[in-house]
């Protein structure tokens, strides 16, 4: 298994598994000792979520 980076960001990082071919969502809760919890996404949740993602965005725009 071979994990790409593609998002870092203090709080979450998206990562591409291409062996199982899959996306992981890892987020924490930013404290000192952080607490991890990471979501593994296919390639049809992958198209939900941006789904419902572009939708939260247009309702705060």
């Amino acid at each position: 298994m071979a994990w790409i980076n593609m998002l870092e960001r203090e709080q979450l990082s998206v990562k591409l598994d291409d062996k199982d071919e899959v996306a992981l969502l890892e987020i924490n809760d930013g404290g000192i000792s952080p607490n991890y919890v990471t979501v593994r996404l296919n390639e049809n949740e992958i198209d939900e979520l941006i789904e419902v993602l572009q939708r939260v965005k247009r309702a705060i725009q």
